[in-house]
């Protein structure tokens, strides 16, 4: 699906050819409007999403008008006229032909259809054996009391407020 814009006061069709097209003032745009100074160098860009095309103003002085409405961002419609400043634009769209095939990839006919997954409910015991001691877990947990004296070098996290003094690294 191609998209151009065309100008109305007479010229080419632009080809918007690109996912985002970047319009202005400055040669480095994709599209340089040099023939009117209400042009900001960097003014407005269409973005194409899919089938969609959005225009989109980048700050601009003088605006993007689409319809005589003044807009930040829109999705054009085919015929919408389109104005960036004072350069005035037809939005138009090359709908692919009504009778142009789709791809499709044919459905085997060879295969019963596939029937969906059972739901199989598993107990978390069947997976992972109980823990006999503190040797088959990743952690040990203590509480306060029974912590361990803490070694030079070593630093201990704990995950409440109230921590005792050999916790805190000054």
């Amino acid at each position: 699906m191609a998209a151009n814009l065309i100008p109305t006061e007479g010229g080419s069709p632009i080809a918007l050819d690109k996912p985002i097209m970047l319009i202005g003032r400055n040669q480095s745009c994709d599209i340089s409007l040099q023939t009117s100074s209400k042009v900001s160098r960097r003014h407005c860009c269409i973005v194409q999403c899919g089938r969609k095309y959005l225009v989109r103003d980048l700050g601009s002085m003088n605006g993007v008008r689409v319809n005589t409405h003044r807009i930040t961002e829109i999705e054009l419609q085919p015929g919408d006229h389109v104005a960036i400043a004072d350069v005035q634009f037809k939005f138009h769209v090359d709908e692919p032909p009504k009778d142009a095939k789709r791809l499709k990839q044919p459905v085997p006919q060879d295969k019963p259809p596939e029937e969906p997954p059972a739901i199989v409910t598993i107990d978390s015991k069947d997976i992972l054996p109980e823990p006999q001691d503190d040797s088959m877990l990743g952690s040990k947990t203590f509480s306060d009391d029974d912590l361990p004296a803490v070694s030079e070098g070593e630093m201990r996290l704990k995950d409440d407020s109230q921590s005792r003094p050999e916790f805190v690294k000054t």
